[in-house]
């Protein structure tokens, strides 16, 4: 028997089921067998993984590229995704224009420049975008979408138009719904955070004077705020019986919420949190670099969204990369209130999650590869991302969990000039990235040109 590429003597890691000693054999970029024995097989390409374990390439479905910069240079830094481990992206984008008009131009830059696979969440943000729904999922393949409650009520002022949707609650059920006709398969994601209380609490902080960087920024969205919006959002999405994806879980309070809640999470819930939320606190020696939205808060909230992890009511990683430069994330100023949100974060994924995860906290393998690969691609409707199975595509990414790096952009081949993880000690680097087959990366180093990654079109 022949195949392309033949994986062996490597640990391979089975999403939320395992570890087993086996090979995998790869043809036309999909996986074909899972052996226990291989010495029959003839390979054109095999790769020895002793040593090491093979995970499932990473689906990060929480990105924000061409925020600041253009899309094309963010898809072109896309190699740092690779150097983690990510063979998938779903980029989350908002814009006021026509889905109709703007998705192909969008398609076009990330065929052109993206490294790895791609699609797309797009914002819903006026009624014409309702309108447009369903002919954007028969047409573009696009199932997932996002509804940015941190701008409710303030699109037209945000955007200059007079067609924009509040984002309230009757907006939340009113979309659920209509996704609920459409397909059972359309997936709602969702950004969870009283605006009110923020809004209230910014502008008592500004009128006071408070600007104690990270820890004023933490005071003005606590715990509470998220868990409330939280609460309402399971409520209502449990009345319609839709699919929501609660996206950058940041407060213990949630944790709270959620384990009291079972009843509202049986069907249709997944929840992520991100490593920054995981692993920094409002003391950050990164100070504003890590501003974002919501705030990171304190060691306790931390430890909690770890149990989260642990106990099941979390079940998703993503990252909320924004990439940008110092230059532009200070570029309104340096106080507290004046610096921009969001940073670059892609890089250090898999490391840092095996670090802080499984080497520190004695989480399994199994159940990181879960969170950032299996659960994320079942959200989104990607069934031949994220898993290790005969028939999915052969992405992998192939770590040696105690291999150590100290992490800087450089490293991480980000064009970017800082990251909030700086400087930090992280194990679990991967020696080879795959992407349907191919070795993209080896031994930290991309090895293929951009415009190689795949736009992925998903069905209802």
């Amino acid at each position: 028997m022949k195949c392309d590429m033949l994986i062996k003597n490597g640990s391979v890691v089975f999403p939320g089921k395992g570890v087993q000693q086996v090979d995998l054999m790869v043809e036309r970029g999909k996986i074909t067998g899972i052996l226990e024995k291989s010495d029959h097989i003839e390979a054109l390409q095999v790769v020895d993984a002793i040593g090491l374990h093979v995970f499932p390439g990473l689906v990060d479905a929480h990105e924000h590229l061409g925020i600041y910069n253009s899309p094309e240079e963010d898809f072109l830094d896309t190699k740092q995704h690779a150097v983690a481990g990510v063979t998938t992206v779903v980029n989350y984008d908002r814009q006021i224009q026509s889905y109709l008009e703007l998705f192909p131009k969008f398609q076009e830059i990330g065929e052109k420049n993206s490294y790895i696979d791609f699609t797309y969440s797009l914002g819903i943000l006026t009624e014409q975008h309702i309108d447009e729904l369903e002919e954007t999922v028969r047409r573009f393949g696009l199932t997932s979408f996002k509804f940015f409650r941190n701008y409710e009520r303030q699109l037209n002022d945000k955007f200059k138009i007079s067609n924009g949707i509040n984002l309230s609650s009757h907006d939340l059920v009113r979309l659920l719904t209509k996704f609920k006709s459409i397909s059972p398969k359309l997936l709602l994601a969702i950004h969870c955070e009283n605006m009110d209380i923020n809004r209230s609490l910014i502008k008592d902080y500004k009128a006071a004077g408070a600007d104690d960087g990270m820890r004023t920024w933490s005071l003005t969205s606590p715990g509470y705020a998220e868990a409330e919006s939280l609460l309402s959002t399971l409520y209502l999405n449990h009345i319609v019986g839709g699919n929501v994806f609660i996206v950058h879980l940041s407060s213990g309070a949630s944790v709270d919420v959620l384990e009291k809640v079972p009843w509202l999470m049986e069907s249709g819930v997944k929840v992520e949190t991100c490593p920054h939320y995981l692993t920094l606190t409002e003391e950050t020696e990164m100070g504003l670099d890590a501003k974002v939205g919501p705030p990171i808060h304190g060691q306790r909230d931390s430890d909690r969204l770890w149990e989260g992890i642990a106990n099941g009511v979390i079940n998703a990683i993503g990252t909320d990369h924004v990439p940008n430069s110092r230059a532009v994330k200070y570029g309104p100023g340096n106080g507290t209130f004046d610096v921009l949100y969001g940073f670059p974060s892609v890089g250090a994924l898999l490391p840092m999650m095996i670090t802080e995860g499984h080497l520190k906290r004695g989480l399994p393998l199994e159940r990181i590869a879960d969170i950032t690969s299996y659960q994320v691609a079942e959200s989104f409707n990607l069934p031949q991302k994220g898993r290790i199975e005969v028939g999915a595509d052969a992405d992998f990414a192939i770590v040696d969990i105690h291999r150590k790096k100290t992490i800087t952009p450089g490293l991480m081949h980000s064009r970017g000039d800082y990251s909030v993880f700086d400087g930090r000690e992280a194990a679990g680097w991967p020696v080879y990235t795959i992407n349907r087959g191919e070795i993209i990366v080896k031994d930290g180093q991309p090895l293929k040109e951009n415009g190689r990654g795949q736009f992925i079109r998903r069905f209802i």
